[in-house]
């Protein structure tokens, strides 16, 4: 009984086939397709470390990352100037999670900016609520922590590698489509030429 080839025996029968002769039965088109394999095989291990550095890259940044948006963030007292008319705003609100009111805050100092506001809770009208807002005063979300840095940074990279892996999967699956259809051109061209030998009808003639 033949042992199992060794990975190493494996890679080197697919760079033969791929770059050397596979056999005497080996053709172009089998070697086309051991190619597309061995390509494919590149590309995903591509994608995955591709993958690997965009998630080490935005794990180590995701600190700073995280003090600059502290730094530019900022949380801020608003004065609810009354609820937002339903009527005006029914594609708006349809959506929301909350109350949506009118809102008007001060910032920087001397910059009044009134804008909806989608409250999570009622309040009541004079009342005030905190807002988060960039050092222009305009709305902002709220600054995300270290480990929220870290999560958003290895979805970036697990992201990555899906659409590497996608797009390359999806080429070789239209590389296989046209190598399919070069098979059966070879394959009929092929039996064109055979079978009036093998069935007999070219002797038949032949005899008649």
């Amino acid at each position: 009984m033949r042992p199992d080839p060794s990975p190493d025996h494996a890679m080197g029968i697919l760079l033969r086939g791929a770059f050397g002769h596979g056999g005497p039965l080996w053709r172009p088109l089998d070697r086309a397709r051991t190619r597309a394999r061995l390509l494919l095989l590149i590309g995903l291990l591509g994608a995955l470390l591709t993958g690997c550095a965009l998630a080490g890259r935005g794990v180590a940044a995701a600190p700073l990352r995280a003090r600059a948006e502290a730094a530019q963030r900022h949380r801020v007292p608003a004065e609810v100037l009354g609820p937002v008319h339903q009527d005006a705003t029914a594609v708006a609100t349809r959506f929301r999670s909350g109350e949506l009111v009118t809102v008007r805050w001060t910032y920087p100092a001397g910059h009044t900016v009134e804008r909806r506001f989608d409250l999570p809770t009622p309040a009541q009208t004079g009342s005030t609520v905190p807002v988060w807002v960039d050092d222009a005063g305009r709305l902002a979300d709220a600054p995300r922590g270290a480990a929220e840095s870290v999560l958003l940074a290895l979805g970036t990279g697990a992201g990555g590698w899906l659409a590497l892996s996608l797009l390359g999967l999806a080429l070789h699956w239209l590389h296989g489509r046209v190598l399919r259809r070069r098979t059966e051109r070879y394959w009929a061209a092929g039996w064109a030429a055979v079978e009036p030998h093998w069935s007999g009808r070219l002797r038949r003639r032949h005899g008649s």
